[in-house]
């Protein structure tokens, strides 16, 4: 059975302070080059044959502290989900100022769009040929954002989208995708 890492960037200082951030192309904070050397030796206890990380600076910095001898490609479709004019705002200030796009997203968090932004559907449009790519391969890390990689979990469990199976991972957290086998058309 295929097993791939999935790994969250190191923090930035947007993360610490709670921000939606995705198209902003931020560098590691202090703190988070330094929870690079946890996750460093953290990730050591695997053989990965390669990485795959999103074009993002905090991912390829992540990558250059904390998985330096893997060999890497970047995947552009790993770029974090789109929050559009969300860009920047923490969740208190979207609570004062757009309580009705809250509340359209809490009733449908696949569907909904932020403005100018993506959904988590259209997210997955992206990453589907992504994780067909993975499930072919083993021993794989991949690093990228937290909304992205929550998608990508999900598509590779053949989870529903809106599944509470996966939570986001913290900065520099990971977790070990168990890719399930696919059964032929003809076994039952």
């Amino acid at each position: 059975m295929p097993e791939i890492v999935v790994c969250r960037h190191a923090a930035t200082e947007h993360n610490l302070a709670k921000r939606f951030i995705s198209t902003t192309d931020l560098p590691l904070s202090a703190h988070g080059r330094a929870q690079c050397e946890g996750l460093r030796e953290a990730l050591c206890r695997f053989s990965f044959k390669r990485c795959v990380v999103s074009p993002m600076r905090r991912c390829l910095e992540t990558r250059e502290l904390a998985a330096s001898g893997v060999p890497f490609e970047i995947e552009p479709a790993l770029r974090e989900t789109d929050f559009g004019s969300w860009e920047g705002w923490t969740l208190e200030w979207a609570e004062l100022q757009a309580p009705q796009l809250l509340a359209q997203r809490r009733l449908d968090p696949v569907g909904f769009r932020p403005p100018g932004g993506e959904s988590i559907e259209d997210a997955a449009e992206r990453l589907r040929p992504v994780a067909q790519k993975l499930r072919g391969e083993d021993s794989t890390l991949v690093i990228g954002h937290r909304v992205t990689l929550g998608i990508l979990e999900r598509l590779l469990r053949d989870l529903p989208l809106d599944s509470k199976e996966v939570g986001g991972l913290e900065p520099a957290e990971f977790t070990v995708v168990r890719v399930p086998e696919r059964r032929s058309v003809t076994e039952r």
